[in-house]
């Protein structure tokens, strides 16, 4: 049976179709396309990314993007259900000495926490019957003054400092190009964009940018300038924006550290 590289190279070759063609045209690595054709798929960076090749290859040459899919899914679905049968291979002796093992030395513990506990009770005990009562000093009035005394002003203002302020990134694409872009886990853009297009992704943590044309997208980083992520044509997976690093992304920090070596 056929794997996926060699239906989509078999499919591509009868359309008479150039991987340079696909690749000038989807702003897909050659490399990654020539991967994705010989069956290397551990040369992509990710499932996501494979799927959105798929999807631009498929449509580039006229297959149904459900229908490879489908096949992508089955041929992992196929090497999983194989890695998994031999890890049950492998796994010849029981754990039943281990649960019995692990039952013992839990009751032993169990055991030696109650009879300490039960000590503390007698020893404590055996002192409360024997010590005479003892009277409980009263506060002076001077101290429950100050215990009463409202929190001073500089407390009052610590409450007020509002949190680290969210990330939003405003994106203008210049070219054609692909983008994916998660926020705080959750995937927010997915898709092929054209020029002139706009969109706005904010996040209270964490950005996450995969791209298939770096320069071919400008943004704006919580209201200044982003400096340039790549040159246009290249591929650049598991950008990370955070609260803690964006301000490496802004076009006035690279201008900063240039003039710095000057």
């Amino acid at each position: 049976m056929a794997s996926l590289g060699q239906d989509l190279k078999r499919e591509r070759e009868l359309r008479g179709i150039s991987l340079k063609e696909i690749s000038s045209s989807t702003k897909i690595s050659l490399r990654f396309l020539q991967a994705l054709e010989e069956d290397r798929l551990d040369m992509l960076p990710g499932n996501f990314f494979i799927k959105a090749i798929l999807k631009s290859y498929a449509k580039f040459i006229g297959l149904e993007e459900d229908y490879v899919l489908n096949k992508y899914y089955e041929d992992s679905l196929e090497q999983d259900q194989s890695l998994e049968s031999k890890q049950t291979k492998r796994k010849t002796r029981p754990a039943v000495k281990k649960n019995i093992k692990r039952l013992i030395l839990g009751g032993a513990l169990i055991i030696i926490l109650l009879l300490f506990l039960f000590f503390l009770y007698y020893l404590f005990f055996l002192k409360k019957q024997t010590l005479p009562p003892t009277e409980v000093p009263k506060a002076s009035t001077q101290l429950q003054k100050e215990m009463s005394l409202p929190p001073s002003r500089d407390e009052s203002l610590a409450e007020l400092i509002p949190d680290e302020a969210a990330l939003t990134i405003e994106i203008s694409f210049i070219e054609e190009t692909w983008l994916q872009v998660w926020a705080d886990g959750v995937l927010k853009v997915d898709g092929l964009k054209q020029p002139g297009e706009k969109l706005t992704v904010k996040a209270n943590e964490e950005l996450l940018i995969h791209t298939g044309n770096a320069g071919g997208i400008s943004y704006i980083l919580n209201n200044k300038q982003g400096k340039k992520l790549g040159p246009r044509g290249s591929v650049i997976s598991n950008i990370r924006i955070t609260l803690k690093n964006y301000q490496r992304f802004l076009a006035q920090e690279e201008e900063t550290i240039v003039g710095l070596d000057k």
